[in-house]
């Protein structure tokens, strides 16, 4: 089953791009979390914001999933889309898997995964 081998997926480049990424939208406070009290396992990734950050965010914001990996891809999902980049002005997406040509390319500012580089850069860039 998908998700059952944690160490590989800690070591997956998309993993520590997820947490560079999460740490870029001006984060004071980064956690990885699990909750095994109950079967399936859980893993947290959360972003707390104490609104010393350049927009002026507070609050926090929580990715979930049953592997870790997944839950830091599922937190820079909700952090970057409909967001605005403040590099092209357009609306920002994020897709965890490639360089590929995205829906709406022209219109939309995508983060996508750079294998070379090792993180996710903005379509823009």
């Amino acid at each position: 089953m998908e998700g059952d081998n944690h160490v590989n997926q800690l070591e997956d480049p998309r993993f520590l791009a997820s947490l560079d990424f999460i740490q870029r939208t001006g984060i004071s406070q980064l956690q990885i979390r699990y909750s095994d009290d109950e079967q399936p396992v859980i893993w947290m990734v959360v972003a707390i914001y104490n609104g010393k950050n350049p927009a002026k965010i507070e609050g926090v914001e929580v990715g979930a999933s049953t592997n870790p990996m997944r839950a830091a891809l599922r937190l820079c999902e909700q952090l970057a889309d409909g967001g605005q980049c403040v590099h092209c002005g357009r609306p920002t997406g994020f897709d965890p898997h490639s360089l590929d040509t995205m829906p709406m390319n022209e219109f939309i500012c995508w983060y996508q995964f750079d294998p070379g580089a090792r993180k996710f850069i903005r379509g823009c860039a």
